[in-house]
């Protein structure tokens, strides 16, 4: 791009959202971060609740070259997950059209709207759709809105994003429920962990997304960010197990399926690799590491 990038992170005190902005940051990237939990140092934004004109005016008086979607829930009623992965998408992306038009909609997808895979396969953006609960249903009708954008002439592209984790993951996510219970109460209980993950790195993410949202190329509609490797979701918990360094044991409860889902799920990551030249950095030893080391997520 121009190098006089102004950025719009919604989500922006989110998991993911917190690694981009801190990125921009770093990078020297003027960006604005808008977030529905907190205010400073972002702004309070809402996005499934709030008026139309007040979203527009927050873009028209920032005038973006970029709009990175980083909003999303993973759990709760449908009512919940419809607003913020769908409503919100679909306001985002209305607002975009209508007042920077010319910017970049970088919308942050998930694996979970492929469903689970054939065992040893890689999942390619050109793979099935199949999800199996709400949250992923709900994360693909938003991705599909973004799809349909660009289709329409914007330029929109959808990042599905694989199993994501690392230093300060919420219990929403695998590893983050497992360290909660190793610190908690010395158990792991997340359902059954004969599951097939490819776990990648928020730090990775954070740098895929850079990548997308600051070349000058036009992108497909949909590109994977992971790793391209599986791994046992017990065997990573065992991982976890041996940097507590205490007493502990593992529950198993097939019918508590929790976050984990599809028995398996890979990313194809040629794509964005040959677009781009990105790929993921950080091994799986060392995100477990530092997620282990972390502070406490609030």
């Amino acid at each position: 791009m121009s190098g006089s990038e102004r950025v719009m992170v919604f989500g922006a005190s989110g998991f993911l959202g917190a690694r981009i902005c801190a990125l921009l940051a770093d990078r020297g990237v003027e960006y604005r971060g808008l977030s529905r939990n907190r205010g400073e140092p972002h702004l309070r934004c809402d996005l499934a609740t709030m008026h139309s004109y007040a979203l527009e005016t927050q873009i028209g008086l920032y005038k973006p070259t970029v709009v990175i979607n980083a909003v999303g829930a993973t759990e709760g009623d449908a009512a919940g997950l419809v607003a913020a992965n769908v409503t919100a998408v679909e306001a985002l992306l209305a607002a975009t059209r209508d007042n920077a038009g010319h910017a970049r909609f970088v919308q942050l997808g998930s694996a979970a709207e492929y469903g689970g895979g054939p065992h040893g396969a890689s999942q390619t953006e050109g793979a099935a759709l199949r999800p199996t609960g709400p949250y992923g249903l709900t994360k693909l009708a938003g991705s599909e809105l973004t799809v349909r954008a660009q289709r329409n002439g914007a330029d929109a592209v959808v990042l599905r994003v694989f199993d994501v984790h690392g230093p300060g993951a919420p219990a929403t996510t695998v590893t983050g429920r497992v360290i909660e219970d190793l610190r908690d109460r010395q158990q792991i209980d997340v359902g059954s962990l004969d599951v097939w993950r490819d776990f990648i790195d928020v730090r990775d993410v954070a740098e895929a997304v850079l990548a997308v949202a600051l070349t000058d190329a036009k992108l497909p509609a949909v590109l994977n960010v992971g790793t391209g490797r599986a791994t046992l979701a017990r065997d990573v918990a065992g991982q976890l197990f041996e940097l507590s360094g205490q007493p502990a044991r593992i529950v198993d409860d097939p019918m508590q399926d929790g976050v984990l889902g599809a028995p398996w799920q890979q990313a194809d990551i040629g794509l964005i690799g040959e677009r781009l030249g990105w790929s993921p950095k950080i091994a799986l030893e060392q995100s477990l590491a530092d997620s282990w080391a972390a502070p406490r997520a609030d």
